[in-house]
């Protein structure tokens, strides 16, 4: 009877431990250090720097910044050595702020979905608006430059 008790409390007690790895989540909220704070500030000198959220990104392997910049809720990536990779603003509906070119190019690439989000995404070599539509359950999203080109 000890023995039964001794396994049952021992199982128990190692229950938590194997709900804990279930987490998949490996963004973990980190402070910024100085480099980090400095690289961010010389990026976005607007946008004050006590109200940005930090995490680490173990997928990207990078510093992802979570903040607001002129009423458009953004996200951007810093590499472990502290250099800008790319910024994601969600854009706002009615998408007022996309070009014509992308919207109409999502519509005639898909004309049987509506769209769903879009996003402008800004890297050193390259800016895009990514476009998520929807029929039904199926989601597709389509990189189109400003011009309309899909990608």
């Amino acid at each position: 009877m000890k023995l039964k008790n001794l396994v049952l409390g021992m199982a128990l007690g190692l229950l938590p431990l194997g709900l804990q790895s279930c987490d998949d989540d490996d963004d973990k909220d980190i402070i910024a250090d100085a480099q980090l704070a400095s690289a961010f500030e010389a990026q976005f000198p607007d946008v004050d720097a006590r109200f940005v959220q930090w995490e680490w990104d173990g997928r990207r392997n990078a510093y992802e910044a979570d903040f607001w910049e002129d009423n458009y809720e953004k996200t951007a990536w810093f590499s472990s050595g502290y250099v800008w990779q790319m910024t994601e603003t969600d854009l706002n509906p009615p998408y007022a702020e996309v070009p014509s070119a992308v919207l109409d190019a999502a519509y005639a690439e898909q004309p049987d979905y509506r769209i769903e989000d879009v996003d402008f995404i800004e890297t050193p070599t390259n800016d895009y608006y990514v476009v998520e539509m929807e029929r039904g359950e199926r989601e597709i999203y389509l990189n189109i430059e400003e011009d309309g080109r899909v990608f």
